[in-house]
């Protein structure tokens, strides 16, 4: 049996579940020029049935495409539009195996404005279970600010954010995929000057309430590999700040003690309370008829 892997396709579930994937990654890194190289690699467990060889498919034909499985490079032939990766066994009921395609993909980034825009899609036909996506952005790249979209061009909101010391890394994961579910990225950046010291990373949802802001400053001493704390501190809005200062100096507070401290309506508190909870920074408790307030555990 052949099994079909679509990358960047939109496609409809199938009826039998006959196989299932296991630690699916997709890392995509984009060059200044607009190329993209993605490395997808996942554990491939079968039900039913005897698997043989891969199908893969892309909405973009691969300019070069490499696969390999854990004993080394496995030999792959053009099929019409789709590439064939026979296996080097026949895998039966119940067996799994590790796979590694590395894509050669062309200008899949396109240009808006003075700007980039990435956009891929995943659409699972079976099920996926622990997948995660991430996207390296080239060295000296700034996420866009668009106002007409109500906050900053990345979507959905990164579950992560790393830095290698050159290049901003968004990511996100998702515990399971059921088949037909799709997972979408947009990211719109562009290019600075090396001259620039501060990035201004901008992680924003085009869904209502999910906006979130980071800094990460290129060359500001003390800021490692990943600082959530710090860098979330020195990037938020300036009323979001305020309540952000308290809680993390107090270790947690109560709400109404916020009102009081900061002299912002309760109305405001409220907004402003919920705008962080909804970013995942903080996390609240009922307490009698206010809330208790703390600061979410970062992983």
């Amino acid at each position: 049996m052949r099994i079909i892997l679509l990358f960047l396709l939109t496609v409809g579930a199938v009826a039998a579940q006959e196989y299932y994937f296991t630690d699916y990654s997709i890392e995509i890194a984009p060059d200044s020029r607009g190329r993209a190289v993605e490395t997808v690699s996942f554990t491939l467990v079968t039900v039913s049935g005897n698997i043989s060889e891969v199908e893969f498919a892309t909405a973009i034909p691969p300019e070069s495409l490499e696969v390999y499985d854990t004993r080394g490079r496995l030999q792959h032939f053009q099929e019409g539009s789709s590439i064939i990766v026979p296996l080097r066994r026949v895998l039966g009921d119940g067996d799994i195996q590790k796979l590694r395609f590395v894509i050669q993909l062309p200008e899949i980034v396109k240009p808006y404005g003075n700007s980039r825009i990435l956009t891929t899609s995943y659409v699972a036909d079976v099920r996926v279970e622990n997948f995660s996506f991430s996207v390296r952005l080239p060295e000296g790249s700034v996420l866009v600010s668009e106002p007409r979209w109500d906050g900053y061009a990345v979507y959905p909101v990164p579950d992560r954010i790393l830095t290698d010391g050159r290049h901003i890394i968004l990511r996100w994961h998702r515990s399971t995929l059921e088949p037909g579910d799709r997972f979408r990225v947009l990211v719109m950046y562009r290019g600075e000057s090396r001259s620039l010291l501060p990035l201004l990373l901008g992680l924003g949802g085009l869904v209502a309430g999910a906006l979130a802001t980071y800094l990460y400053l290129r060359h500001r001493p003390g800021i490692q590999r990943e600082d959530p704390k710090e860098v979330l501190r020195l990037v938020l809005r300036e009323d979001e700040q305020k309540i952000y200062d308290l809680i993390s100096e107090r270790g947690e507070m109560l709400q109404e003690e916020i009102v009081r401290e900061t002299g912002f309506s309760r109305s405001k508190v409220s907004k402003l309370v919920r705008n962080l909870e909804e970013k995942g920074i903080i996390e609240k408790e009922p307490y009698r008829k206010t809330n208790r307030l703390r600061l979410k555990t970062q992983e």
